[in-house]
């Protein structure tokens, strides 16, 4: 019987222990106790419903730890306005998703995660550019590609400029004369998977290797949300633009030149839609958000994802 006594009060002190572990961790307040030789579960201060212990264990696991979940590495899983597109790339799209994200101590946006690495936009226009001066879109020589890799790169604070992973931006081109094209489709165009198009222009490299570049046309597409994935993004309706927290009513250039004038690439227009800029060309100035990728090993170290409390890197 003492035999007994003695194993029934070490169960007790284990299960006690354990579930002080457990929800300290989570933060719930519960108790548990025998009753009848058997084990029970008081649940009524957490608001779950299990009175059996395992029950209880994974009504608070599912509960709680879904929020401390990271996709890739980045991403909260419980952020709302994310999907996954045709190409396995995680993306935030609407109006005003929680992806506000603090580098270089000024208001980014998270577009996604691509092969396990974020990307993400200034949220607010540099300033008013040209592609190219010289009215060449061979982005390889362009003014905007020295300027953004030059200049720009050099005036980012030292402990976030070490947060940028120099990556391939494809500069597969768009043929002026197909427009109704939808964000899966120019997602092909701007890698070069669209058999029968030349897809570079002007001695273009299909791809650079560069620290800064631009949104792609399909990130623009996609991140109004999968009620547009349907309309191409040449026909864009205010319903689409609208939805799409990546437009900001200006002309803006993307990192897409024109496949069928070396003078043109391009650019969302102030009236959402995406449009070849062949007159005025790339001579023009149009807004420029600088786009990078951050290093597989940059991680969310804080904040919410709001534009009052954005996350913070580590």
């Amino acid at each position: 019987m003492k035999e007994k006594i003695k194993k029934v009060l070490k169960n007790r002190i284990f299960i006690f222990v354990m579930s002080a572990i457990l929800f300290s961790v989570v933060g719930v307040s519960a108790a548990t106790y025998f009753e009848s030789g058997a084990v029970t579960y008081d649940n009524t201060e957490s608001g779950l419903t299990s009175t059996n212990v395992q029950g209880a264990i994974d009504e608070l696991y599912n509960a709680c730890e879904p929020k401390k979940e990271i996709i890739m590495g980045f991403i909260p899983a419980d952020s709302e306005g994310i999907y996954k597109d045709s190409f396995d790339n995680i993306r935030y799209y609407g109006a005003n998703p929680n992806n506000y994200i603090s580098f270089n101590n000024e208001l980014w946006r998270i577009i996604g995660v691509f092969d396990g690495q974020a990307k993400i936009i200034i949220k607010e226009s540099i300033g008013y550019r040209a592609w190219a001066s010289n009215g060449n879109n061979n982005w390889n020589n362009s003014d905007l590609k020295s300027y953004l890799n030059g200049a720009y790169y050099n005036s980012i604070d030292e402990p976030f400029k070490n947060m940028i992973s120099k990556e391939t931006f494809f500069l597969g081109g768009f043929p002026y004369n197909q427009t109704a094209l939808l964000s899966y489709n120019f997602y092909l165009f701007e890698r070069g998977k669209i058999a029968g198009y030349q897809v570079t222009t002007s001695g273009n490299p299909t791809s650079i290797e560069q620290y800064i570049g631009l949104m792609y046309p399909s990130d623009y597409g996609y991140a109004a949300g999968e009620s547009c994935l349907s309309t191409p993004l040449s026909y864009f309706s205010n319903s689409c633009k609208n939805s799409d927290y990546l437009f900001i009513g200006r002309n803006e250039w993307t990192q897409m030149p024109d496949t069928m004038y070396s003078y043109s690439a391009v650019y969302i227009s102030t009236t959402g839609q995406l449009l070849s800029a062949v007159a005025p060309s790339v001579g023009s100035n149009y807004s420029v958000r600088p786009t990078l990728y951050l290093s597989s090993d940059v991680q969310i170290t804080g904040g919410a994802g709001t534009e009052s409390n954005p996350y913070t890197l580590g």
